[in-house]
């Protein structure tokens, strides 16, 4: 009786480690969800230093448009087409992509086809 007490209480003990290492890992404060945040974290802090890049940049553009006279006829010569007095802008038309040569001919441009 002794031995069949002894195996019974062994018993317990190992369902209830194994019941707490599972809780240990797959709570929803275990191993895997700290896991998990800390991912989430990773990827907030990369988002919030490319933000701060970002506004730097930013910061950066708006002194230089507030303060750098060769800065604002640049960006007004690029993003309005603005010119000087006295200046001419000529635009060339935009062309096709010219036809490849390696492309055989089709039914209207062989002059073989009968029809």
């Amino acid at each position: 009786m002794q031995g069949l007490v002894s195996r019974i209480a062994i018993g317990v003990f190992g369902l209830l480690t194994i019941a707490m290492l599972l809780l240990a890992v797959f709570d929803e404060r275990g191993a895997l969800a700290v896991q998990h945040r800390r991912q989430e974290l990773d990827n907030l802090n990369k988002d919030i230093e490319k933000a701060e890049e970002d506004n730097d940049r930013y910061r950066k553009t708006i002194e230089d448009l507030r303060s750098n006279p060769d800065e604002i006829e640049r960006r007004a010569r690029e993003e309005f087409n603005l010119v000087r007095e006295g200046e001419v802008i000529i635009k060339l038309p935009e062309t096709a992509a010219p036809a490849k040569k390696d492309q055989p001919a089709t039914d209207k441009e062989s002059p073989n086809t009968q029809k």
